[in-house]
């Protein structure tokens, strides 16, 4: 990869960062939802996910939609820093525009926002022919998805500085990555005004994907302390999977469950096993917000659960899933597709 001067000339970023940060508030956004489940390690194309849509301020419609994309691809499986540095890359690597290549013929049949000239690149990240197939780096979906699978192999990734590391995973013609730090203001505060927004879910390319709709509310007659509980574990979203956390920046499946109950004032014990006596039974046609829903796992059994989520309403549950992946918001179906080992009500 080399510099791109010449191709992200055409969008402002240098008035970009104060101006996202200002006009947020004021722009008519559409916003923030939680993707289902995370995406395969290489996320390829049709693959259904949700995102957001509407206007990000001084990006253009198809910029602020490409940005979106690379949020909704990124969260589920990196959290907010992961978000951030695909975002700035993308910033750097073809100012947010899907992009052509006359030099690579496979790529010239596939839709395109613009041309790129650099050597043999495609698409937002501007991938070369090792990355992937044409149709994957010109699909923002599945490239987004090979820029992470790169991205999630670099150690300390999560600390290191973010222009660093895109450097680590593109390799580009700037050693130090200053090249990404230019636009690392700026791809923080789109992922900012993107995860902050709050509105209906437009799916992709299907309907399968599940997410908290506009002005998802918990079903009235919610005790107040399930409301606490379920708030603080939505508030997790994105955090990183660490066996045996409980918090703050990392969570087990039962650490979020017994963690968000303590900040609503009320104590459970600590794992899956015993969990499973706390409050009261209950069954699925009386499942309420707050209440635990333990199933197998990958290690365990109906009679012996390994994991547990915390029902959230509307057919959803929340959960820190495994190693690898990060919190998130998942439907009941499929989330208790292979049995469920039990329902606990606690307050």
């Amino acid at each position: 990869m080399v510099p791109r001067s010449a191709r992200v000339g055409d969008m402002s970023f240098a008035r970009l960062g104060a101006a996202v940060t200002a006009a947020a508030a004021a722009v008519a956004l559409v916003g923030f939802v939680i993707v289902l489940g995370a995406l395969p390690p290489t996320a390829a194309a049709g693959v259904d996910i949700c995102t957001t849509s509407g206007p990000v301020a001084e990006l253009s419609e198809v910029q602020a939609r490409n940005a979106r994309t690379i949020v909704a691809v990124a969260t589920p499986r990196g959290g907010r820093v992961a978000a951030q540095i695909a975002v700035m890359t993308a910033i750097t690597e073809s100012a947010l525009k899907n992009l052509g290549n006359p030099n690579d013929p496979n790529g010239t049949q596939l839709p395109n926002e613009g041309w790129g000239y650099d050597h043999d690149s495609l698409g937002l990240f501007q991938q070369r022919p090792g990355w992937g197939s044409a149709a994957q780096r010109m699909d923002p979906i599945a490239s987004t998805g090979l820029f992470l699978d790169a991205l999630l192999e670099v150690r300390g990734w999560q600390v290191r500085p973010p222009w660093v590391v895109a450097q680590q995973v593109q390799r580009s013609a700037f050693s130090d990555g200053s090249n990404y730090l230019v636009h690392a203001a700026a791809g923080a505060r789109i992922v900012d005004v993107i995860l902050g927004t709050s509105a209906e879910c437009a799916a992709i390319t299907g309907g399968t994907a599940v997410a908290l709709p506009a002005g998802f509310t918990l079903p009235a007659g919610t005790s107040p302390a399930a409301q606490r509980a379920v708030s603080f574990a939505l508030a997790q979203l994105g955090k990183p999977y660490v066996w045996g956390a409980e918090g703050p920046d990392s969570y087990d499946c039962s650490g979020l469950t017994q963690t968000a109950w303590r900040a609503a004032g009320v104590s459970i014990t600590r794992v899956v096993g015993t969990q499973m006596h706390d409050g009261v039974a209950t069954d699925l046609e009386h499942l309420l917000p707050g209440d635990l829903v333990a199933i197998p796992g990958g290690l365990g059994t109906m009679a012996r659960p390994g994991h547990v989520g915390m029902y959230i309403g509307d057919g959803r549950v929340v959960e820190a899933p495994h190693t690898g992946d990060v919190v998130k918001v998942v439907s009941l179906k499929s989330y208790i597709a292979d049995g469920v080992a039990g329902l606990r009500h606690i307050a």
